[in-house]
C-alpha cells in the first residue's frame, strides 16, 4: 500500500528523485512527521477547513459522518469507520475535506509515474528512494518494486529504520544502491520508551548490511528532550565511526533538526500529538556536531 509518491524529491539521494512512500511502520515514534504512515491499513484525514457547512454527503455514506449541533461541522466517529467507508466518504466529498490515506496500487502502476521522469534521473544522477513507513514492513512489494526499478537501470535508494526481521530485507540487499539508515540513540530503555522499539534488532540489521557492503549514510533526527544532549550525540557520531570503520561506507552523517511540519496530520486524522511543540533552533548545536563529525572523520551535512 501506497500513501505518497513524490516527484522532483532532492533531499533522500543524490540528483533528482522520485520518492515512493510505503504505508506500515513497526515503530511509533512521537514525532513522526508522516503518523499517516504509520498504520497499516487506509487512514481518514478531515480537514475541517475545507468543509462545506450543510452539505453532509458523507452522511448518506456511513452514521460516523454527524452534523455537529453546536460548531455546525462535521463530526467525525472514527471507532466504526473501516476502509470501505473511508473510501466511500473521500470520494462523496466534493470539496477534498476528507481524504484517503493510502491506496493499493500494483508494481506496475508505481513504475509507469517512476517512469516519467527517467530523463531528469539520467540528467541528475538521480533515481528513485523507498521510504515510508518503513518500506521492509511490505518486504515482498519492495523487493519486486526494487527488481523492476533496476530493469530501468534507475539508482535506487532505501530509507529505513531498519525495524523490521532481517529476512525482510535480505532478499532486497543486492537491488539497493544507498541505504539511508536512522540512529536515533544508542540507549536501549530510551529508544524503546520513546518509539515502542527494540535497538538490539536495528543494531543486528547493521551489521548484516555492513558484512554484505552496503553503501549506507547514516541520518540522525534530533529531537527536543529524547537525543538533543551533547553526550548522547556523541555517542551517535561515534557509533556511524565505529561502523564505517569496521565496514566501510559513505563516511556521511546527516543531522535532521526536529520541526513541527507534520504536527497537523495529527489533527486531521483526529489524534493527539505528543511531540515537542517547538522546532529545534540551536545554530550553536549544529556546529557543534559538524567539530564532533569531522574531528572522528565523518562528512557532517546539516538537513533542515
Amino acid at each position: 500500500m501506497i500513501f505518497n509518491i513524490q516527484r522532483y524529491a532532492t533531499h533522500d539521494g543524490p540528483g533528482v528523485r522520485t520518492a515512493v512512500f510505503l504505508k506500515g511502520c513497526s515503530l511509533k515514534c512521537s514525532w513522526c512527521q508522516n503518523p499517516e504512515s504509520i498504520s497499516r491499513t487506509q487512514d481518514l484525514f478531515y480537514d475541517e477547513r475545507l468543509c462545506i457547512k450543510d452539505c453532509m454527503r458523507c452522511s448518506q455514506v456511513s452514521p460516523a459522518f454527524v452534523k455537529d449541533l453546536q460548531s455546525n461541522l462535521l463530526s467525525v466517529n472514527r471507532n466504526i469507520i473501516d476502509k470501505d467507508i473511508i473510501f466511500l466518504a473521500s470520494d462523496a466529498c466534493p470539496s477534498g475535506a476528507l481524504e484517503m490515506c493510502g491506496k493499493h496500487l500494483s508494481v506496475d502502476e508505481v513504475v509507469t509515474t517512476i517512469l516519467k521522469d527517467k530523463p531528469f534521473y539520467e540528467r541528475s544522477g538521480g533515481g528513485v528512494t523507498l521510504t515510508g513507513g518503513e518500506p521492509f514492513m511490505q518486504p515482498d512489494f519492495a523487493f519486486e518494486l526494487l527488481t523492476e526499478i533496476k530493469k530501468h537501470g534507475l539508482h535506487t535508494a532505501v530509507e529505513s529504520c531498519l525495524h523490521v526481521p532481517w529476512k525482510y530485507i535480505a532478499k532486497s540487499v543486492d537491488l539497493v544502491d544507498m541505504w539511508l539508515l536512522d540512529i536515533k540513540h544508542v540507549e536501549h530503555s530510551k529508544f524503546s520508551d520513546w518509539t515502542g522499539g527494540q535497538l538490539d534488532l536495528i543494531n543486528q540489521n547493521y551489521d548484516e548490511l555492513g558484512k554484505r557492503g552496503a553503501h549506507i549514510v547514516f541520518r540522525v533526527p534530533v529531537i527536543p528532550d529524547f537525543n538533543d544532549d551533547k553526550e548522547t550525540l556523541i555517542k551517535i557520531i561515534e557509533k556511524a565511526a565505529t561502523h564505517y570503520s569496521n565496514f566501510g561506507g559513505s563516511g556521511e552523517i546527516h543531522f535532521l533538526p526536529y520541526h513541527t511540519y507534520g504536527v497537523h496530520k495529527y489533527h486531521l486524522l483526529g489524534a493527539e500529538y505528543t511531540g515537542a511543540k517547538q522546532s529545534l533552533e540551536s545554530p550553536e548545536l549544529l556546529a557543534f556536531l559538524e567539530e564532533e563529525a569531522n574531528a572522528r572523520g565523518l562528512t557532517a551535512i546539516m538537513r533542515g
